[in-house]
């Protein structure tokens, strides 16, 4: 029984030399081929997660590269590599000229000639380069590009993986938006003073000025019976409102921004606006043009979402708020909800 399983185990062994042997020589028989590498499933898809920003070229950059497998070490050896616009999948559209290139350096210069796989490398890189001239011309579009390996000076080019198509929805290269809200201001939820108990009162954490104040007995800026941000003028018995004025002020870096107004009713008289301005207080309706920013307050906002961007010049102080002219008519209404500012940033900011 001994004999026996030494037997066997002999003939394992001799079978196992013999398989790794020709393993082995079917390894080195194999030819030389060169691919491109991260190449997917024959697509692969831009995103702004996975590109170099080159904010002094004003490119969008992605690595690719081609890559050299054989049993030797690589000789040196040249490879040529093109971008095509055609037959491009269902849903895209192609680049424009000069969009969208390829380069051999991270340099933003177009390849000028051949990709060169220096000896023992077995690999180099390529980029692909889309400007940012195609993010802002194609807003909202699916653009797409075919890379194509077209020429290798001394390996077999991989036929499974000479080309690739690269996929780009602009969408994703849009603006950033985030909510910076609870930075800048205070009470954004528009609550009224602590301890207030009638209807219309002033609003905590908000400047007014005595247009707005005097507006009622008790202050203005805040009804309780709508729990809200609310200025009215109901009967002729009401006190006019010229020019008043409810903000805040703080020091605001230079950038881009929106504000969003949540309005509740509003029924408007005229000149009321919502307003961004240097300094720290809110132009008179005669002034507004000097303001950074300013929206009419109309009808159409009435239930509605408010917006305004804007871009703050310079690194500086603004006041943000409200501007109102309630003097020309009665049953006049102004209510809000909350108030949100966004800061906005481009890949390039």
């Amino acid at each position: 029984m001994k004999n026996v399983f030494l037997l066997i185990l002999a003939t394992g062994l001799q079978a196992l030399v013999s398989c790794s042997v020709d393993t082995l020589k079917d390894i080195r028989a194999l030819e030389p081929k060169v691919s491109l590498v991260q190449t997917g499933a024959g697509t692969v898809s831009l995103k702004p997660e996975d590109m170099v920003v080159d904010k002094t070229n004003l490119l969008v950059r992605r690595t690719l590269g081609v890559s050299y497998a054989g049993f030797d070490p690589n000789e040196t050896f040249t490879v040529t590599v093109q971008l095509e616009f055609n037959d491009l999948p269902e849903g895209y559209e192609p680049f424009a000229a000069g969009e969208c290139f390829i380069s051999g350096a991270a340099d933003g210069k177009p390849l000028n000639g051949e990709i060169a796989v220096p000896a023992g490398a077995g690999n180099a890189p390529f980029y692909v380069n889309i400007t940012k001239a195609a993010i802002d011309a194609h807003s909202g579009k699916k653009l797409a590009a075919k890379l194509k390996l077209t020429g290798v000076s001394k390996y077999r080019q991989n036929d499974m993986a000479d080309s690739v198509f690269l996929l780009m929805d602009v969408n994703d290269f849009g603006s950033v938006k985030t909510d910076i809200t609870a930075v800048y201001f205070k009470n954004s939820n528009f609550a009224p003073v602590a301890g207030a108990t009638a209807r219309f009162v002033n609003l905590a954490d908000w400047t007014a000025n005595v247009a707005v104040t005097s507006s009622r007995p008790t202050g203005a800026g805040f009804d309780a019976n709508v729990g809200k941000f609310g200025i009215e003028r109901w009967s002729l018995g009401d006190k006019s409102i010229i020019n008043g004025k409810i903000f805040q002020s703080f020091s605001l870096p230079k950038g881009n921004y929106q504000i969003d107004v949540a309005m509740a009713t509003v029924i408007p008289d005229r000149d009321t606006y919502l307003v961004v301005a240097a300094g720290a207080d809110l132009p008179d309706d005669t002034q507004i043009g000097s303001a950074i920013a300013s929206k009419l307050i109309t009808a159409e906002f009435n239930k509605a979402v408010l917006s305004m961007t804007f871009a703050n010049p310079a690194d500086q102080q603004v006041s943000a708020g409200f501007l109102l002219n309630f003097d020309q008519g009665v049953q006049k209404v102004l209510q809000a909800s909350n108030i949100r500012m966004y800061k906005i940033e481009t890949l390039f900011d």
